[in-house]
C-alpha cells in the first residue's frame, strides 16, 4: 500500500514538471524576436518670427508604445548652407514620449531642425525645415541632406564609398548586384586613426525619392569595427544613402549612392 502511494506522488510530480516544462516554452516564444524600430515623430513649426520663442518635440514611440528612457534626444539646429555651424541642444523628457526644446531664433532665414534619438541599442535622426522671418519657402534647404554634396560624394559607379572626415574612415559595402523586393545585406567598416571603431550607432538613412519618407536601417556591430543590416529595397533605380555614424561626442554623416536593379 506504502510503494502504491509513493508512485501515484512520483507519477503526479511527474505531470507537473512536464506542465511547467511546456509553460516556459510557450512563455519564451518571443525571447528571439528581433526588436521592433524606434519611430519618431518630429514635430517643427512650418513658419515663425524672429525672436519669437519656438517649441520643437519629437515623440518617440517602439511597436506603439511610448519611449520615455531614451539614452539621448537631442535636436541639432543650422542656418541653410551652414551646417558646419550646428547647434546642439538637449531636449527635455516631457510625458508620453515626448521629448522637446524651446529655441529662439534671432536671425531670418531657413533653418534644419534635426532631431537625434539614441533608444534602446537604436539611432534615428529626422530632419525638417522651419522658415523664420520673411524667408521664401523656395529657399528651403533639401531636408534630406545632412550636407551639401561636395567633390567625395559617391558617383555609385560601384556598390562601395570610401569617405574620410578627419581621422575617420567609412567604407559602405553592398553585393555586387541589388535587387528590388530581395533581402541583401549591407556593411560599414569604421575606422578612427586607422583603428576600428567599436561601440559606436551606425545607422543607414535611405531615399529613393527625396518627396517620400526615408528608409531607416540600424546596423548591428560585428568584429574589428563593422557594421552589419539587412536592406530591403521596394524601388529599382538609384538609392541616396546617408551613413550615420555617432558615438559619444564623435557624430558625422557621409553620403554614398547604391544603385538597384529590378
Amino acid at each position: 500500500m506504502k510503494m502504491k502511494r509513493i508512485l501515484f506522488f512520483l507519477v503526479i510530480m511527474l505531470f507537473g514538471l512536464a506542465a511547467c516544462g511546456q509553460s516556459d516554452k510557450q512563455g519564451s516564444g518571443d525571447d528571439n524576436a528581433d526588436p521592433q524600430p524606434l519611430e519618431v515623430d518630429l514635430q517643427v513649426p512650418e513658419q515663425a518670427d524672429s525672436g519669437e520663442a519656438v517649441s520643437m518635440t519629437a515623440k518617440v514611440t517602439q511597436g506603439g508604445e511610448n519611449v520615455g528612457d531614451a539614452d539621448e534626444v537631442e535636436f541639432e539646429i543650422w542656418q541653410e548652407g551652414a551646417k558646419d555651424d550646428s547647434e546642439m541642444i538637449e531636449a527635455e523628457y516631457q510625458e508620453d514620449g515626448v521629448y522637446g526644446i524651446e529655441k529662439n531664433f534671432e536671425a531670418d532665414g531657413t533653418y534644419v531642425v534635426q532631431s537625434h534619438v539614441t533608444a534602446r541599442q537604436m539611432h534615428i535622426m529626422p530632419k525638417k525645415s522651419i522658415v523664420i522671418g520673411s524667408a521664401e519657402d523656395g529657399d528651403k534647404e533639401d531636408t534630406k541632406e545632412g550636407h551639401s554634396h561636395g567633390d567625395d560624394e559617391s558617383t555609385g559607379e560601384d556598390d562601395s564609398a570610401h569617405h574620410h572626415h578627419d581621422d575617420l574612415a567609412v567604407e559602405l559595402d553592398a553585393p555586387d548586384t541589388l535587387t528590388v523586393h530581395e533581402e541583401s545585406e549591407v556593411t560599414v567598416s569604421v575606422n578612427q586613426d586607422e583603428e576600428p571603431l567599436t561601440g559606436a550607432n551606425v545607422t543607414l538613412e535611405i531615399y529613393h525619392n527625396p518627396d517620400e519618407d526615408p528608409q531607416w536601417v540600424n546596423l548591428t556591430e560585428g568584429d574589428n569595427g563593422i557594421y552589419a543590416g539587412n536592406v530591403t529595397f521596394e524601388h529599382s533605380g538609384e538609392h541616396e544613402i546617408t551613413i550615420h555614424v555617432k558615438k559619444g561626442d564623435l557624430h558625422t554623416h557621409q553620403e554614398a549612392t547604391l544603385a538597384v536593379e529590378e
